[in-house]
């Protein structure tokens, strides 16, 4: 199908999201699809010096790039999804995929057939906004809805009764293709346990934990990688007297898999709340991280916090499930990770389920599985 997929990312960015829509554009048109992406054009907020975007993510060159200029005004979403159900007008594609509501807004007054993944519940909202955001659930062209976890999916069923073609199509991830060519600067004692964290420095994601966690156990090394430089220099200034510590700040998508290869465990210490950039919404009911899933394509041993959510995908079986604010409980998951034999186990099921259920290519299949062209 000729699929066109608008996007609420700034590319290239540091963000999850960004991660997400190029891995789901790359992966759609490999299943098949003619696929062209539609996402903000703001230098201000995007990544420089960065010569080739997809490099950069890591994903083939198999689909276009259009960007929409992202004005400084009040409504300036509005302006944008304006501009892009303009341009799909134009361009006429079987299906549009879009994990932004107020384009999906504009969409429910068109014909064009269209599919919206929902990232967090945006449905409870009053007044006009709020009727505008129900109207999409009664647009004869909405194909399906999406929802990254069932709680969320269920968010969404509790306050629209009529039957929508929905599913749960949590994160994903690829399974990683190392470089043995590359090589990473990589701090560490070669005797001791690696243990790591990758993604972003936000509240709720237990950095406060891990350094905890570095007092405790002096015979092995942790390693935090990611996050945006003033988040990166705040917590390098929490750890004077710490030599088992270490920030790597932001690696680019593409290198990170090489990093995660370096460690012998993978630290998940989300908090019970657990904040997106900017305080932007609190996620810790609904959310499916991509850091789960690359975890486990990593076929590392995971440490996770026992959020309710997140044992849609985790169990004791492929990781270690802890009190997300009880040291001690950390402090024995990481004990029983010394045993190498016992990490492995957990690790290699991660990956065993990671391969049968969530990749990218097999997320992209289902979610378009059954709709037809046109």
């Amino acid at each position: 199908m000729k699929l066109l997929y608008i996007a609420n990312s700034y590319v290239p960015s540091k963000t999850a999201n960004s991660i997400h829509v190029m891995k789901m554009c790359r992966s759609f048109a490999l299943v098949g699809h003619d696929v062209t992406l539609i996402t903000f054009d703001s230098s201000e907020n995007e990544e420089s010096n960065v010569e080739n975007v997809f490099a950069y993510y890591g994903v083939e060159q198999c689909f276009s790039i259009k960007k929409i200029a992202l004005r400084k005004l009040k409504g300036k979403m509005h302006l944008f999804a304006f501009e892009a159900i303009k341009f799909a007008l134009a361009f006429k594609p079987d299906i549009v995929y879009t994990r932004c509501e107020i384009p999906a807004v504009y969409l429910s007054f068109t014909k064009i057939p269209f599919v919206i993944e929902a990232h967090k519940p945006f449905i409870n909202q009053k007044g006009v906004m709020g009727y505008l955001f129900r109207r999409i659930f009664k647009a004869r062209n909405l194909k399906r809805f999406v929802a990254i976890s069932n709680v969320l999916k269920q968010m969404f069923l509790i306050h629209f009764k009529q039957d929508i073609d929905s599913l749960v199509l949590h994160d994903a991830a690829d399974i990683p293709q190392l470089d043995d060519q590359l090589t990473i600067k990589w701090k560490g004692r070669t005797e001791a346990l690696q243990l790591g964290y990758f993604g972003h420095l936000y509240p709720g994601r237990g950095v406060d934990v891990i350094i905890e966690l570095a007092k405790s156990n002096q015979d092995a090394d942790f390693h935090i990688v990611g996050g945006r430089q003033k988040d990166v220099d705040y917590w390098r200034e929490q750890l004077v007297g710490l030599s088992n510590i270490y920030i790597h700040g932001f690696i680019e998508p593409s290198e990170v898999a090489q990093y995660r290869n370096r460690c012998d465990v993978l630290l998940a210490p989300y908090q019970r709340e657990v904040w997106v950039e900017n305080k932007g919404h609190e996620s810790s009911k609904y959310m499916s991280p991509l850091k789960i899933f690359e975890y486990m394509s990593s076929k590392k041993c995971i440490i996770c916090s026992d959020i309710p959510v997140l044992r849609e995908v985790l169990n004791n079986e492929n990781s270690l499930l802890v009190s997300p604010d009880k040291i001690e409980e950390w402090n024995a998951a990481i004990k029983k990770a010394f045993d190498e034999d016992f990490r492995n186990r957990l690790a290699i099921r991660a990956f065993e389920d990671l391969k049968a259920k969530y990749t990218w290519n097999k997320r992209a299949e289902l979610s378009l599985e059954g709709i037809k062209n046109g």
